[in-house]
């Protein structure tokens, strides 16, 4: 027996049917307490693979997106036409990423991200989705640092410039990272300190210097905080090239 939809959408009242087979998409979103069937949350089963997954981008690179339709769906569960030509194409920030909505080509416009979604030409429900990211550039004066905290607690690491100013600092939690751009320095220092169970506070594990000789090969490094067996954490730095940004 047919189930039966209805939502309102910019462009007007909409009418979705399922067959008995998709059902499931609807009890999925009921579960997942959605108010919404169309654009349900993260637990409606999304249909379509998107390719490539979370792609990293330079300012003014290309990238053509695709969609895979999975052969464990139901046809019912899927549009009338799953060909080019029956999928559009959007970006959640046009002003980062704007993307043909035809071609499901991206064109990266500044730094930032957005959400990149496959949708039927005749409208209806998300078939698939990821996210897209555009690099900060890095400049001739400036330092890239890509911090990842790699243990089970948390971690504080401290960047300062090569008379002991500090540049940046940072607490971050278990298995988290971030990304710095500083004003490049004649050399760096960094430092971190974790945050074991125990009430002894913070713990010192270490401090790293990247000097002039090493900024001089590149300025992106990556700076990052590894569990050990049976011993301390360890600060662990990287370069990394060719230079990209965060």
């Amino acid at each position: 027996m047919a189930l039966e939809a209805r939502a309102g959408r910019a462009q007007g009242l909409m009418t979705l049917r399922w067959s008995a087979s998709c059902a499931v998409l609807i009890a999925t979103a009921a579960a997942c307490r959605s108010s919404d069937v169309i654009n349900p949350d993260r637990c409606f089963i999304l249909v379509a693979q998107v390719d490539p997954a979370a792609p990293v981008l330079q300012l003014g690179d290309t990238l053509t997106m695709r969609a895979t339709f999975s052969h464990n769906v139901s046809p019912e569960c899927l549009p009338s036409d799953t060909t080019a030509a029956g999928l559009r194409w959007i970006s959640s920030d046009p002003a980062s990423i704007t993307v043909d909505p035809a071609a499901g080509r991206l064109t990266a416009l500044r730094p930032g991200w957005a959400q990149i979604l496959v949708v039927p030409i005749g409208g209806g429900g998300t078939l698939g989705t990821t996210f897209a990211k555009v690099l900060e550039p890095p400049g001739a004066d400036s330092l890239i640092s890509i911090v990842a905290n790699h243990t089970a607690d948390s971690a504080t690491v401290v960047l300062k410039d090569a008379t002991g100013g500090i540049l940046r600092t940072v607490t971050l939690g278990a298995l988290s990272s971030t990304c710095w751009n500083t004003t490049l320095s004649d050399s760096v220092q960094y430092s971190a300190q974790v945050y074991l169970p125990a009430p002894s506070g913070a713990t010192p594990i270490g401090t790293k210097w990247v000097v002039h000789g090493a900024l001089a090969v590149t300025h992106t490094w990556h700076v990052a905080i590894d569990p050990q067996a049976s011993t301390l954490p360890t600060l662990d730095l990287a370069g990394v090239t060719p230079d990209h940004g965060c």
